[in-house]
C-alpha cells in the first residue's frame, strides 16, 4: 500500500492500476475472512478506506486537471 504522499504524486494511469490492485486485494481478503480462513476482520476494512484513499486521489487529479483547463480558458 502507498502512503497518501505518493498516491498523490502518482499520475492517473498509475492511480488506475493501484485501483484495481487494491479492489483485488480487498475482495480476496474479504473472501479469505468470510470462509474463515484469516481471523484478522480488522484487515478488511483496512483494505476498504485504501481503496478510498485511491479514489480521493483520483478525484482530486481529476478536479486539478478541471482547474486547470477553466484558468486556460481565461
Amino acid at each position: 500500500m502507498l502512503s497518501n504522499k505518493e498516491l498523490k504524486s502518482s499520475t492517473r494511469k498509475e492511480l488506475l492500476q493501484e485501483l484495481e490492485v487494491a479492489r483485488e486485494a480487498k475482495m480476496k481478503k474479504g473472501i479469505t475472512v468470510k470462509t474463515k480462513h484469516d481471523k484478522d476482520t480488522a484487515s478488511v476494512s483496512k483494505h476498504n478506506k485504501y481503496v478510498a484513499r485511491v479514489m480521493t486521489a483520483l478525484k482530486e487529479l481529476d478536479l486539478e486537471e478541471a482547474v486547470e483547463k477553466s484558468n486556460v480558458i481565461d
